[in-house]
């Protein structure tokens, strides 16, 4: 099994108000939580629990059993998951605010942290992604 190394940057956290029994409270309160990662597209909810650190904590807890089920499935069946491109559990990109850098691994490719991440310009760094893998085949 291979270690996943994931951040803040890999999720995206939304909070919304419960409905159903509970009054008032859940029906007003946004303490439900919904997390999704956002390479794999897998998301988990936790609303169970009255405060939002509660239903962060169980909503990170089963993403988190469904992202290695996702990343080991087909090790399972003998196929590594690194050998199948896009879905592997290697690092694919390296993010450094601090040095004001993105790397993709695959391609090379350079790029200004702030131009890829708080301006949300992606677009050069799968370009450069999709060059590689099609120079492959």
């Amino acid at each position: 099994m291979k270690e996943l190394h994931l951040t803040k940057k890999d999720f995206k956290i939304d909070w919304f108000s419960g409905t159903g029994s509970g009054g008032q409270n859940r029906n007003k309160i946004q303490a439900c939580c919904r997390i999704t990662h956002i390479e794999s597209g897998i998301s988990a909810v936790g609303q169970n629990n009255r405060n939002r650190i509660a239903n962060q904590r169980d909503a990170f807890r089963q993403l988190a059993s469904r992202i290695i089920a996702y990343y080991n499935q087909d090790e399972d069946n003998g196929i590594p998951r690194s050998n199948k491109g896009f879905g592997s559990a290697e690092v694919i990109r390296n993010y450094h605010a601090v040095r004001n850098e993105v790397h993709d691994k695959a391609s090379g490719l350079k790029m200004p942290y702030k131009e890829i991440v708080e301006d949300g310009n992606l677009g050069p760094m799968i370009d450069a992604r999709h060059e590689v893998k099609s120079a492959e085949v």
